[in-house]
């Protein structure tokens, strides 16, 4: 058996960055490179090749209220109407054991809904923000 490291990555290993600042109110984070691929057909019954097409880079931020106010807040004092009208890098750090930091880099993530609301019972409010970006970059020094 390989011994990667001496543990996997957990919640309190990450740190994000958006528009300048560490998200604090983040209770999660996913995002996901697609690259379209499609079986190419000849004579016969079997496939002949794997077509490569179009890459495509999404995701969710899922944030406290509060944190959704502030990134809209952020947007608005860069002249903006709101969040929604700003492209932004989101920095994705993983620390891992003996300090060794594995960063990603989301490319001009836009995000298309602006969410806010609670319901009885609630005892916070936190909302998932999708995205679709330009690129992901992974494992970049």
């Amino acid at each position: 058996m390989v011994k990667i490291n001496n543990k996997e990555y957990a919640w309190g290993d990450i740190t994000v960055v958006v528009l300048g600042r560490s998200v604090i109110g983040i209770t999660g984070i996913e995002y996901t490179t697609k690259k379209n691929k499609e079986a190419r057909f000849g004579a016969g019954r079997e496939p002949k090749s794997i077509q490569h097409g179009r890459r495509e880079y999404e995701g969710k931020l899922t944030l406290m209220q509060s944190e959704v106010i502030a990134l809209n807040k952020a947007a608005q004092m860069s002249g903006q109407k709101d969040i929604l009208d700003v492209d932004v890098d989101i920095i994705v750090a993983y620390i891992g054991d003996n300090n060794i930091i594995t960063t990603d880099k989301i490319t001009c993530a836009s995000f298309s809904e602006l969410p806010k609301g609670m319901k009885e019972g609630d005892l916070q409010s936190e909302h998932a923000m999708a995205f679709v970006a330009l690129d992901i970059e992974n494992d970049i020094v």
